[in-house]
């Protein structure tokens, strides 16, 4: 469920911890400025606390007393909190959008919270828009996961930068054509690559090894919580004139 009370001042609070995170060398530039404009595009609180999902804990709980993190805890959730519409979902709902789990930008844009994935897939699907589905506060339930993404003519981001992740699987099913399709996991995982890509474009790209990063590094400024884990990722399906990039 969407909370809206409050955002102003609650993106203000949050933008001057972004901005104290990047004097103090802890976010690189284009960090600090992907973060700075997610904040001012949020439409929620909710949208407001995944931008500090990888921040130590007292700087998270300091700005969000009653997280996302403790509400998830609580089940039923639900399945998904969208910047566009709010719905609430019980356990026993989930059971009833399967195989018909399927979240659809279709000419628009939009974005997806997810608080938990079960070993149930999922489908999400982009014709003509833009679509970013956001797991960096979700919690797995399970070990192996399927995500399906359709993506025509349209930019799809998988933003999967969790420390839940360790120890877990997801097949990533990717299907489309003349899209672009980025995948955000955390340092440490291995990505397997059983996709074909026709007259299209795979890479990898590791911010970790960015000059900043370096800088962090040599000065000692690493974030505890963002250190390297153990999981895969395999990627299957076809694309056409398309781009995949796994970014670290």
């Amino acid at each position: 469920m969407k909370t809206t009370y409050g955002l102003p001042a609650k993106r203000e609070e949050l933008i001057d911890v972004l901005n104290t995170a990047f004097a103090e060398q802890n976010l690189d530039d284009e960090e600090y400025e992907n973060r700075v404009k997610e904040a001012l595009n949020a439409k929620c609180i909710e949208e407001l606390e995944v931008i500090v999902f990888d921040f130590p804990k007292e700087i998270k709980n300091k700005l969000f007393p009653t997280s996302l993190t403790t509400q998830k805890s609580d089940f039923p959730p639900a399945a998904f909190s969208s910047s566009t519409h709010s719905t609430t979902r019980s356990r026993s709902d989930l059971a009833n959008l399967f195989p018909a789990r399927s979240i659809k930008a279709i000419f628009t844009t939009d974005k997806e919270l997810v608080p938990v994935l079960t070993e149930q897939s999922v489908h999400f699907q982009a014709v003509f828009g833009t679509q970013k589905i956001d797991f960096r506060n979700c919690r797995f339930e399970g070990q192996r996961f399927r995500i399906d993404v359709d993506s025509i003519f349209s930019n799809t981001t998988l933003d999967l930068r969790n420390q839940d992740l360790a120890g877990k699987h997801i097949d990533i099913f990717i299907k489309g054509a003349l899209n672009e399709i980025k995948i955000y996991i955390p340092n440490g995982g291995t990505v397997q690559k059983n996709t074909n890509l026709i007259l299209g474009e795979y890479s990898i790209k590791d911010k970790k090894n960015g000059f900043m990063s370096q800088v962090n590094k040599f000065l000692g400024n690493e974030q505890a919580e963002n250190k390297a884990i153990a999981f895969t990722i395999t990627l299957h399906g076809n694309t056409f004139m398309g781009s995949v990039k796994v970014i670290y």
